[in-house]
């Protein structure tokens, strides 16, 4: 059953944006194996947010996850009728030449500078730096056989899952690396025509979330699949994460070459309350005409 469903489900029209059935058919997958990640208390997740003309932001709630009432489009793991907290993050114990920049890959997936690649322009972005205090297990996306070679940690968990699936049965074996690897190459979709491309890595993950993880945890496809992504539901970040420190940063892009640069800071020790970014210190920050005069 779970092979027809998988046909089917590649032979959708998804410009007709057929969310029954896609929700039908990833049911039909039924029970199969898995890799769950958990986020243990201190590990480090980073969003960004880019900020609207003249708007700066100083609550909690601006820099979290988008308000149900915004949020109307399919994403990768998120849905109009589930929004999620998206950040990015740097898996643990990677090898020395890898990227280790989470706020690069939160960057590259928030910024339309660089996910949509224009030449030139300027960009501000809000980033935000927030602590798991309780544990958050997700589901993670490893089974992209292209990706384990960009990331040691990919290749890690890509190995131990398939030494894992030889302890199930066969049938088991066979039908859960299928839909895994199904839902991996969902998840590293590129292209993007439009948000109905992502409806069904999108539903997958809200049918996950219902189910006994708190969302997912994939590669960033726009970091070249070196960083991971989170998508965690709102009632678990808000029950589960601290934000600490926000800060502005500028980015600039003239062809080739890309510049952030340091704008304001806060460290935030009450979350509840409002925070106030004030100026970085000038060691910190080269401002606009240096930057666009040296290049």
């Amino acid at each position: 059953m779970h092979r027809d469903a998988i046909a089917q489900l590649k032979a959708l029209d998804l410009t007709t944006y057929p969310k029954n059935e896609i929700h039908t058919l990833i049911r039909q997958f039924g029970k199969f194996g898995a890799v769950a990640m958990d986020l243990h208390p201190g590990k480090v997740l980073i969003r960004a947010r880019p900020n609207e003309a003249g708007k700066t932001f100083s609550l909690r709630s601006d820099l979290s996850y988008k308000p149900p009432k915004y949020n109307t489009t399919y994403q990768r793991a998120s849905t109009p009728d589930q929004t999620m907290f998206y950040a990015g993050t740097i898996p643990e114990n990677i090898r020395i030449d890898e990227l280790d920049n989470a706020r690069l890959i939160a960057t590259l997936e928030a910024s339309h500078l660089l996910r949509d690649n224009i030449p030139d322009g300027e960009q501000l972005i809000t980033f935000s730096k927030w602590v798991v205090v309780k544990d958050i297990r997700l589901f993670a996306v490893c089974y992209h056989r292209d990706f384990t070679e960009n990331s040691s940690h990919t290749h890690e968990l890509y190995n131990a899952y398939h030494a894992w699936t030889k302890t199930l049965s066969d049938e088991l074996r066979e039908k859960s690396i299928e839909v895994t690897e199904f839902m991996a190459n969902e998840f590293a979709k590129m292209p993007i025509r439009g948000d109905f491309d992502y409806m069904i890595s999108a539903i997958f993950t809200e049918i996950m979330a219902r189910g006994k993880t708190d969302g997912v945890y994939f590669p960033s496809v726009r970091a070249g699949a070196q960083g991971y992504n989170v998508a965690i539901v709102p009632e678990v970040a808000d029950s589960c994460l601290k934000l600490v420190a926000a800060g502005e940063c500028t980015i600039y892009k003239k062809g080739a070459e890309t510049f952030v640069d340091n704008e304001t800071v806060c460290l935030i020790k009450d979350d509840t309350s409002p925070f106030k970014l004030v100026p970085v210190d000038p060691a910190f920050h080269e401002g606009r005409d240096k930057i666009l005069n040296a290049r």
